[in-house]
């Protein structure tokens, strides 16, 4: 941005944005939320706050300690044998936010599987924002980029934890019978949803494929740049896997009728908060993942389904072995350790929690092996639970 298009530093973020709307009219939701949480100075995520766990404005799986990454990096050794065990395998994660996970799953990794030849590369496009992980992550081995152009085509996993229901994303409504998209105009001196015209035709074609709703106004979103992501992942990848964990549903639950108002909320201090207008670039927007758009998406880049399910499902299988091994040989793991990971093994697991919340879905394209890893072991169909043709 050049200095003739920023705002001075006492205008700060709600004045940016209003100038942008009295200058070329009501925007877009996915402009509003773009520059809300990703403004290189005032966005949420751009800032240097607490922002996950007890002190920050959510909790996330990654809050409950460090085995929520030992299970993974666990899966991420079997992913890495069932992809022939290749010479080279990277883990690519975006939006790392503060590091930890990267941290635990590469110091497990390390200890427990040492053979898997692991390059872990955190995708951050913010420079400060890379810096903070680089201060966190000092001696932990990992690597930064910006952007996929800095990586190429690669093996290994991408590893998307909480970060699709992130992206900006589209809101329309059903009213009158039709299909509008909703933008975020002036009211006085606050922000407020607008009815809008569609111009862009790719949110047009998402809109086609909607049914007409039996209540009205519906309104609902429509996540094109997790779409768009999603499919520049995969193209990017040769041999391997994108796993994505999220909050979210397969398409008719995601669109049922009665969700009349849609997913989108805010995070703040530990509270939701329906309106998401309201003290921005303090407040955490969020709207859940259609995990359907997203398989449908990185089909079109190649790649095949393997396994969709919830976290309770997911952690089952996964943790199945670690669990057999401890009661095989109780004496193996210390009884703090042990009872450590227990507590935090059913908070991950359990359905009033997390455990029914997050979703797990996973992708492959050119592996060897058609075997479903054990994360997904005691998952349904895929592709009938995502409704895939």
């Amino acid at each position: 941005m050049s200095k003739s298009q920023s705002a001075p530093d006492d205008q700060g973020l709600h004045q940016f944005i209003r100038q942008e709307i009295e200058k070329s009219g009501p925007i877009s939701c996915e402009r509003f939320f773009e520059l809300v949480l990703y403004h290189p100075r005032w966005g949420y995520y751009s800032q240097d706050r607490a922002r996950v766990g007890r002190h920050g404005d959510f909790i996330t799986n990654v809050s409950v300690g460090e085995m929520f990454g030992s299970i993974l990096a666990e899966q991420i050794a079997e992913l890495w044998e069932l992809a022939g065990s290749p010479a080279e395998f990277a883990i690519v994660e975006p939006g790392a936010e503060s590091g930890d996970l990267a941290a635990d799953i590469v110091s497990s990794l390390g200890k427990e599987y040492p053979e898997v030849p692991l390059k872990y590369f955190i995708l951050e496009p913010h420079p400060d924002k890379q810096a903070h992980q680089q201060k966190r992550l000092t001696g932990v081995s990992v690597q930064w980029i910006s952007n996929w152009e800095k990586l190429g085509l690669f093996n290994g996993i991408v590893l998307a934890n909480e970060f699709l229901d992130a992206l900006p994303c589209r809101v329309v409504e059903f009213s009158d019978n039709q299909w509008k998209e909703i933008c975020i105009g002036l009211e006085g001196e606050a922000f407020a949803f607008r009815p809008g015209s569609i111009i862009n035709p790719s949110l047009a074609a998402e809109i086609a494929k909607l049914p007409a709703m039996p209540f009205q106004p519906y309104r609902t979103e429509i996540n094109l740049a997790a779409r768009n992501w999603v499919n520049a992942a995969a193209k990017r990848l040769g041999c391997g896997y994108l796993l994505f964990i999220d909050y979210g549903y397969a398409k008719t639950e995601y669109y049922s009728p009665l969700r009349t108002e849609g997913t989108l909320t805010g995070y703040r201090a530990q509270q939701r908060h329906n309106n998401v207008l309201e003290r921005i670039g303090e407040t955490d927007i969020t709207a859940h993942v259609d995990f359907t758009a997203i398989a449908e998406a990185a089909l079109e880049a190649g790649c095949r389904v393997i396994g969709f399910t919830d976290q309770h499902h997911f952690m089952v299988g996964a943790g199945e072995r670690r669990l057999l091994s401890m009661e095989a040989d109780p004496g193996r793991t210390p009884v703090r350790q042990r009872e450590k990971f227990l507590r935090a093994y059913k908070t991950l697991m359990h359905p009033e929690t997390m455990g029914l919340a997050f979703k797990y879905l996973l992708l492959g394209k050119g592996l060897p092996d058609q075997r479903v890893p054990s994360g997904f072991r005691y998952a349904g169909d895929p592709k009938k639970a995502l409704e895939l043709t």
